[in-house]
């Protein structure tokens, strides 16, 4: 008997949809009804290896983002304005390598437990509260923000060490300058040798050398000289501006790998219709593998450029000379204050001081990021070391799979 064509009709659209489904673009939201089941040991070690790797990837790029945030935000001309390529060759010309990692210890032990917060709290905000879904979802935004709180609690201390031992070797470049200025002066006045004898003394005592000789001795000197609170320099705009990022970067994070996973697939099959020596993979988890660290490096880049005059305030008012001795008052540029002086000296441009190395920093630092996580993740797995079950983890995201 011949079927009717309702019944055909259906029958029809419940195959479509079925095929629709099981396809590996089909990236429809699903709502994940199952209670999410953490293995701390796992979000450790992966935090610590994203954290690790990250850092010492990027930070003589962020050395020399700190470097030209507080060029464009000084008012100084003692030092000359430099590009990011002319800046590092300086450094390492003046400097010598080991300045490409002045105070490196702090950035080390505090991302390691901002990776492991982060990925964990945006993990579990993102599935049990704001149920965020795959592609370009605001949900996925809001969870990532709400740790922003307590990753400034930990990163304000870590930016405020850092930016202070990234500069201290321009307060000593700024003294080279002052000595070569007085030496001109010697040589240009009619001084007696006595008097001369003098001015060279005076040179002598103007040390190139940086007050800092790592980043304990420069927490140690601060804190006992204006208290512990002096490491919370900067955290009304340090925390900001980590709600910010964190916020732009997941759901730049989550937008971009769909995408991704999307063009590589169908290149995959436009390589197979177009010859006939390319097999087409049937497996897609390689697409998704593969967008994962593209994803990360794009919604890094991504996200420090849309922050990254916040960031840039934020250097400004944590790069501030802070007077080793408590008998000199300090006096702190808020920032505002700071906005306000980027504005009239370097106007919407010193927004962007150091945008270049930022970027180049980000998409290094965030892809590696990602695969390092995944990585360390795998590694625990198949060593035994945790108890995980295969395909707990869907992908970098520490999104936990059904």
């Amino acid at each position: 008997m011949a079927a009717s064509p309702s019944s055909t009709s259906d029958t029809i659209d419940a195959k479509r949809r079925l095929t629709l489904k099981s396809s590996p673009l089909h990236l429809a939201p699903q709502t994940n009804t199952k209670p999410m089941t953490f293995h701390l040991g796992e979000e450790v070690i992966g935090g610590f290896a994203a954290g690790v790797v990250g850092t010492l990837l990027g930070f003589p790029l962020d050395l020399v983002k700190t470097r030209m945030q507080t060029q464009a935000s000084s008012t100084s001309s003692s030092l000359k304005q430099r590009g990011p390529m002319s800046l590092l060759t300086h450094i390492l010309r003046t400097e010598g390598l080991a300045a490409m990692y002045k105070g490196v210890g702090p950035p080390l032990v505090s991302l390691s437990i901002v990776n492991t917060l982060s990925f964990t709290s945006y993990s579990y905000f993102r599935q049990n509260l704001f149920h965020g879904q795959d592609g370009w979802d605001f949900n996925n935004a809001f969870a990532g923000m709400l740790g922003a709180p307590i990753f400034g609690l930990v990163t304000t201390p870590e930016n405020f060490l850092k930016t202070q031992m990234q500069l201290d070797n321009v307060q000593a470049e700024r003294a080279k300058a002052k000595q070569k200025e007085l030496q001109q002066s010697v040589l240009k006045q009619n001084l007696s040798a006595v008097e001369s004898n003098i001015q060279k003394q005076s040179l002598q005592q103007l040390k190139p050398e940086g007050r800092f000789t790592s980043s304990f001795q420069c927490a140690r000197a601060l804190v006992s000289s204006h208290g512990a609170t002096i490491l919370y320099t900067g955290h009304v705009i340090n925390t900001v501006r980590e709600a910010a990022f964190v916020g732009a970067y997941f759901f730049c994070y989550e937008g971009y790998k769909v995408e991704f996973t999307k063009l590589l697939l169908e290149g995959d099959r436009m390589l197979s219709s177009l010859s006939s020596n390319y097999s087409s993979n049937s497996d897609s988890s390689w697409a998704t593998s593969l967008a994962i660290p593209i994803a990360g490096g794009f919604s890094g880049a991504t996200s420090w450029f849309l922050t990254f005059p916040m960031d840039c305030v934020r250097a400004g008012v944590q790069g501030q000379l802070i007077p080793a001795s408590s008998s000199t008052p300090i006096q702190k540029q808020g920032a505002l204050e700071t906005f306000t002086q980027l504005l009239k000296n370097k106007g919407l441009t010193g927004l962007y001081a150091g945008v270049a190395p930022s970027i180049a920093r980000a998409f290094l630092v965030s892809g590696s990021r990602f695969s390092a996580y995944e990585g360390a993740l795998y590694l625990c797995r198949i060593s035994g070391f945790t108890t995980s079950e295969r395909g707990q983890y869907k992908d970098g995201a520490a999104n936990y799979d059904n």
